[in-house]
């Protein structure tokens, strides 16, 4: 969430003498963190590079130097007590400075770029550019049927907005009108909205009335899933893995001190982010072992690759695939979000491949 009231900003610097010391320099973002809060080789860099791809996506230059972001990871306890935030909430973004209970939360990191006012654009825009985290699953829903986008456009504040279809709707605007015309039109959203101003916003921006927007939007793109809205900025833009389209197959340490591995997610959700290129159409066998072997078992509980299609809302039917173990999955061609998933707290190897299956249709 998004605080928007600037008298905040004199309690945040009441509170900067008992806050952490900021241990993390990045090129972009300083980190600091609650004592006994460790991040993972890797995430300064991902934060650098999300900033750096949410600055290219607005057409301004990242923050250096002085001006660079200040983000706070903190323990409930410390978040509670040293941050301005409400208490129901467990990040938000003040004044070019994110505090949270997570680390990173890419969320937030969005809402520094976006200005005061509406809070359904505000977080629509958030949630349309945050990633899919560190989660194998979307917590969101993968199918969804019919979405409320009255209701949450004309929440006054963050708590009336549901995230998701404001995601959604943001996300279709995003690709209707273009980000150049939607970063125009967002700082003239009302603070206290009527559906009067803001129809009168969206035929003076989008040349389009409000209501046959949402209808359009209701008609093409409502039960688009957030795995599928998503912006996937750093998913679809992480290091593409080499291989000729029939086999692949790694063995690599999952530990928190990889220069390439980010989180702790939640606490304890190491990622590695890698995208894969389908040339071909077809079914493929995925095979996951972790080793050592753990009581009796291949598998640590929280060892897993998943694949999300980086393909958008307008693509064919999107693909959302997690495996812990091995299985068979149809994948249309196209680029993947490859991730591998693990404990921070766990220092393993694993040895996953793709294989594609041979097409056996008689000719």
């Amino acid at each position: 969430m998004t605080a928007r009231l600037l008298p905040l900003l004199a309690l945040v610097l009441a509170a900067c003498d008992t806050l952490p010391e900021l241990r993390h320099e990045g090129r972009h973002v300083r980190i600091g963190t609650s004592p006994g809060l460790e991040l993972c080789a890797g995430t300064v860099e991902h934060m650098d590079r999300f900033v750096e791809r949410m600055a290219a996506e607005f057409g301004v230059e990242p923050p250096t130097g002085d001006g660079r972001f200040t983000y706070y990871w903190l323990t409930r306890e410390d978040f509670i007590d040293l941050t301005p935030c409400p208490r129901e909430v467990s990040a938000c973004a003040i004044v070019e400075t994110v505090f949270s209970t997570e680390a990173p939360l890419d969320h937030e990191l969005v809402h520094l770029f976006v200005p005061d006012g509406s809070s359904f654009f505000g977080e629509g825009i958030a949630v349309a550019y945050e990633g899919l985290g560190g989660a194998v699953e979307d917590a969101r829903p993968a199918e969804v049927k019919r979405r409320d986008i009255w209701s949450s456009l004309l929440a006054p504040l963050w708590f009336g907005v549901r995230y998701d279809d404001a995601g959604a709707f943001v996300a279709y605007l995003l690709d209707r009108h273009g980000i150049p015309a939607f970063l125009a039109a967002l700082p003239k959203f009302p603070l206290v909205p009527t559906r009067a101003r803001l129809d009168r916003v969206f035929r003076e921006e989008f040349g389009l009335s409000l209501a046959a927007s949402v209808a359009e939007f209701a008609g093409a793109r409502e039960r688009c899933p957030h795995l599928a809205y998503d912006r996937k900025l750093m998913e679809c833009n992480a290091p593409a893995i080499a291989w000729d389209g029939e086999h692949h197959a790694e063995y690599r340490r999952l530990a928190a001190d990889e220069p390439d591995a980010v989180g702790p997610y939640r606490g304890d959700e190491l990622v590695i982010l890698r995208t894969l290129e389908v040339s071909r159409a077809g079914d493929y066998e995925i095979q996951l072992v972790g080793d050592p072997l753990v009581g009796g078992s291949n598998l640590f509980a929280d060892l897993a690759l998943s694949l999300v299609h980086c393909g958008g809302c307008d693509d064919e039917e999107p693909v959302g695939f997690a495996i812990e173990s091995q299985g068979r999955v149809t994948l249309p061609a196209g680029r993947y979000s490859l991730r591998l998933h693990a404990s921070a707290r766990i220092d393993t190897r694993v040895a996953y491949s793709l294989t594609r299956v041979a097409d056996t249709t008689p000719r």
